[in-house]
């Protein structure tokens, strides 16, 4: 599997993101919120949101670029196609690479376990 981020796999339109936030599964961490589903699709997708809570702008942009890259490089992880939402939160901004890591991989075992007991 590639370790690129093509633009096809990035969630850019509202709908998409109001659909995963009413019907998507989630996983809170200290440092984000996952909220995942299914879909049709061939590929999985991510989109990344990061509020004002977060910090400033080189904050936000900070985590919304560590967000798109646990996603990249993690590709493998996933049993199907997904469509995931990751919601930074204010503590991600003091998180080391590893912690992040830890925590994401946790998040997409969650969602995966409560996805199977559906």
């Amino acid at each position: 599997m590639a370790e690129s981020l093509a633009p096809r796999e990035r969630i850019k339109k509202k709908k998409d993101f109001l659909f995963l936030y009413k019907k998507g599964y989630r996983f809170k961490s200290k440092y984000f919120n996952l909220i995942g589903l299914s879909n049709a699709l061939t590929y999985s997708r991510v989109g990344v949101v990061a509020s004002r809570k977060v910090g400033n702008a080189v904050a936000r942009n900070r985590a919304k670029r560590w967000m798109r890259e646990l996603f990249r490089r993690n590709k493998d992880l996933f049993e199907c196609p997904v469509d995931l939402l990751i919601v930074a939160t204010a503590a991600m901004e003091d998180a080391s690479w590893a912690e992040l890591r830890e925590a994401y991989i946790k998040g997409i075992e969650e969602i995966f376990r409560k996805k199977r007991a559906r």
